[in-house]
């Protein structure tokens, strides 16, 4: 009979346990900040090498320095994501 009776208050002390741990309120902290700004990088039109910041001249040939222009590389997995598979 005590072998049955701490079997029993094991099994209510795991149910309200389970009870009240699902219960409590809690926040799910998602990434979902918005982006932050890329540092923008700027190179010479003439020279790709020269980079700087956005009032930055060339030292080579006094150009204004230009943002440069960012292409996104599809990676092998990337590409293969939209492929339909027959």
């Amino acid at each position: 009979m005590k072998t049955l009776t701490n079997l029993a208050l094991v099994a209510l002390l795991m149910t309200s346990t389970s009870v009240f741990a699902n219960a409590a309120p809690h926040e799910h902290h998602h990434n979902n900040a918005a982006p932050q700004e890329k540092a923008q990088t700027y190179v010479c039109p003439m020279h790709p090498e020269v980079t700087g910041n956005k009032d930055d001249t060339c030292p080579k040939c006094g150009m204004n320095l230009e943002p440069k222009a960012t292409t996104e590389k599809k990676t092998d997995a990337a590409a293969h994501k939209d492929h339909a598979h027959h």
